[in-house]
């Protein structure tokens, strides 16, 4: 598949931050602080818990200690005193399973937790993204969101929402360059992808946003 550059400014695509919970179908942009982007995605605040699978970004740890969360690395961190579970997970996920697939994830988030998976793969994520997604739901965890993280997973410029049609196929249209030829048939094959409903494993990178189910 045809590697995807930007191409086009997207300063008309800048949006704040919104806050968890609220939907937004558009591409979001940020341009301030470190992980700006991330930043609409974690919402960090001081006094937030957070636990830390794998390795993120650099920038990502960074913004997490600027914003006052708790960080702690790796399963065998406590939770709270009082029984406080974590605000969010966040897990990188390069593999086939997460590393919370025989935990009982759920248990350990507070009663709106999040539990936020950066999936990759070296060039597309595959049937890996299905894999997560299945060991997700058996968890009792609902698909609140997932994005294309654009150009790179953990500095990215846009984040593009998967869930509607016409986020992606604009941002494609932005995207893909090159003769009129080639832009068509790209533009043709992708959307021949979104019909099958396969369009999201042939990206480099998926990140879902999950919710303890109620």
């Amino acid at each position: 598949m045809a590697e995807l550059h930007l191409h086009k400014d997207l300063e008309n695509s800048v949006r704040a931050p919104r806050k968890p919970g609220e939907t937004w179908d558009g591409i979001t942009s940020w341009t301030r602080g470190s992980a700006p982007v991330w930043r609409s995605l974690l919402f960090p605040a001081p006094g937030q818990r957070a636990m830390v699978l794998g390795e993120p970004g650099a920038e990502l740890l960074k913004l997490l200690k600027a914003s006052g969360v708790q960080v702690e690395r790796g399963l065998s961190a406590p939770r709270a005193v009082g029984g406080r579970g974590f605000d969010f997970i966040l897990e990188e996920i390069g593999g086939w399973s997460s590393r919370l697939h025989r935990e009982k994830a759920a248990a350990m988030l507070t009663e709106d937790g999040r539990w936020i998976v950066a999936l990759h793969g070296e060039r597309a994520v595959g049937l890996k993204s299905r894999i997560i997604l299945s060991q997700l739901r058996r968890q009792g965890f609902g698909i609140v969101d997932r994005y294309y993280a654009h150009a790179s997973l953990w500095s990215p410029e846009v984040l593009v929402p998967l869930e509607r049609n016409e986020p992606f196929d604009f941002f494609l249209r932005l995207i893909v360059g090159g003769g009129a030829m080639r832009r068509a048939a790209i533009l043709a094959a992708f959307q021949v992808l979104r019909r099958l409903g396969i369009h999201r494993e042939f990206l480099p990178n998926c990140i879902v946003v999950a919710r303890r189910s109620r």
